[in-house]
């Protein structure tokens, strides 16, 4: 058995179970859009509906994420693998909306285009996880699409 201290190893383990990728939009302190990609989306409950998600400590836009009250999460499809590359190495980057096709939704939040699911989220809670920060949001609106899920596992995208 291998020790919870072997981060590598347990970052290897927690990647055997396939997620599905999303990114997540807010708009900062100063009215810019912001974004990045996460794989921690979860359905938490039906009634009320509410999600959850999880920010690294360690992100340059832990911040703004941590104190937004409006986000929208973006379910990606199995052709959205560049946005997701996008917006997981260019979160940290203002400009980064400038390279995306997107519109001002609910509550200003930027909206991504050709996504299998949109939730229209306000923050209800928020937990210490460790080095993340949960997340749980109160879905305002959603809206769903036709398409195939893109999925990461074993630390590489993956489609059905």
């Amino acid at each position: 058995m291998t020790q919870v201290r072997e981060y590598r190893s347990l970052r290897d383990a927690f990647g055997q179970f396939a997620t599905g990728v999303t990114v997540v939009t807010t708009v900062d302190e100063r009215g810019n859009p912001i974004g990045l990609t996460a794989n921690s989306f979860a359905s938490v409950s039906l009634d009320p509906a509410l999600v959850s998600w999880c920010v690294d400590k360690s992100s340059t836009r832990f911040k703004e994420f941590a104190e937004a009250e409006f986000y929208t999460i973006s379910v990606l499809t199995d052709e959205q693998k560049d946005l997701s590359n996008l917006f997981a190495s260019r979160s940290w980057d203002d400009t980064v909306f400038d390279d995306v096709e997107w519109q001002a939704g609910l509550n200003q939040v930027p909206q991504l285009p050709g996504c299998m699911a949109r939730f229209h989220c306000k923050t209800e809670h928020v937990y210490e996880g460790g080095d993340h920060l949960i997340i749980v949001g109160s879905v305002l609106e959603y809206e769903t699409d036709e398409g195939s899920p893109l999925l990461f596992v074993q630390g590489d995208y993956q489609t059905l």
